[in-house]
Order: structure tokens, then C-alpha cells, then sequence
């Protein structure tokens, strides 16, 4: 699987709201995207601290907008990849419209988080890598049961002990937001392959 790459950022594109919800206002959305394309190319600045805390203008009504919820899942996938990238670390894989898997067992895997920072209390490890092992088990089909979306939504990991700082909790939460993205993707595809079947 590949990385963001900034002609993947210059392709993408969201839905427009439902009628009678605002979204982001297109416009500036995409003169964002422009900006973490030129990072992602070496040519920009922003730091994944910078898109935790973007936030974008509502669009006027009837104006070009895009999805809250869309927006906000694609960068989040960025954001983990430039929190990799700062770190030195291999970026996980990003999403794709191929029909693909978004992540692979071997991707949950490989993943590694960074220590919460000193004076913090990160998340509990080894909750975190047994829930990973069950992410895992989950996208191989493969071990006692599946989980699903809302199990994921819904998982709570306790503080690290005294004396362990834990993981740092922003890479965890936008890793589990990469995976629900995952899960609901293998949902879709498999619920269109039921109605192409019947």
C-alpha cells in the first residue's frame, strides 16, 4: 500500500452535505488541501499539530461545499502520516477508492506509537496491542469474532500506570479513525458485492 502522496491529495474529493445540513466551505477546504499537497512534496510547512487545529468556515447557503465528516476523515489520515513522517517512522497506508483494503492485517501489525510525553499519561500499551491484535484478527477474518465499527467507535483504553507514560493518545485516536474508516470501507464493498451477488 502506498502513502499520501501529493497527487493523491490534488484527486481527491468529497461528496457534497445532505440537504438541509452545511458543510465546509469548498473553497477553503481546497485551498488547504493545496497546502498539505506542497508539504507532503517537500515544498510546505505545516506540521500535523497544524491540521489537528484547522477549522473551516460553514458554507453560505447554496454555496460549493463538502462534507464535514468526509473532510475531516481524510485528514486525519494525513495527520497520522506526518506524525510518522516528523517521527522518521513508516507512514500507514492511506485510503483509496481502488475497492482495496485500506488496511491489511500486516498494517496493524507494523504499527508503532511514540511514548506520551513526559508528565502525560498516555494510554495503557498493553490494552492498545491487544486491541490492535483483535483489529487484526478482525480484517484477516480470522480469530474469535469480528469487530465492528461501533466497537471501535466505542473502545476506551485506561491511563497508563504510575511510573509508565504510555502511548501517546492523538497517534492512537487518529489510528482508530483510520481503522473505522477501514472497517466502514470493507462494509460498503461488501454489502455492494451481496447486491451484486443476489
Amino acid at each position: 500500500m502506498s502513502p499520501v502522496r501529493p497527487e493523491h491529495v490534488s484527486r481527491i474529493s468529497f461528496a457534497s452535505p445532505p440537504v438541509g445540513h452545511r458543510g465546509y466551505h469548498a473553497g477553503e477546504v481546497d485551498a488547504y488541501l493545496d497546502l498539505v499537497a506542497a508539504t507532503l512534496a517537500g515544498q510546505g510547512a505545516l506540521a500535523a499539530d497544524d491540521l489537528r487545529n484547522v477549522t473551516f468556515d460553514a458554507a453560505r447557503p447554496g454555496g460549493r461545499s463538502y462534507r464535514a465528516d468526509q473532510v475531516d476523515e481524510y485528514l486525519d489520515q494525513v495527520r497520522v502520516e506526518l506524525e510518522f513522517r516528523q517521527r522518521g517512522a513508516q507512514p500507514v497506508p492511506a485510503a483509496n477508492n481502488s475497492g482495496q483494503a485500506l488496511l491489511t492485517p500486516d498494517d496493524v501489525h507494523r504499527i508503532r506509537f511514540a511514548q506520551a510525553q513526559t508528565g502525560q499519561r498516555g494510554y495503557h500499551e498493553e490494552e492498545v496491542t491487544a486491541f490492535l491484535d483483535l483489529v487484526a484478527a478482525s480484517l484477516a477474518h480470522d480469530g474469535p469474532g469480528s469487530l465492528t465499527v461501533a466497537d471501535v467507535r466505542s473502545v476506551r483504553f485506561t491511563e497508563a500506570r504510575v511510573g509508565s507514560r504510555g502511548f501517546q493518545r492523538d497517534e492512537v485516536d487518529a489510528f482508530l479513525d483510520l481503522v473505522v474508516t477501514a472497517f466502514d470501507n470493507a462494509e460498503q464493498n461488501d454489502h455492494r458485492r451481496a447486491h451484486r451477488n443476489n
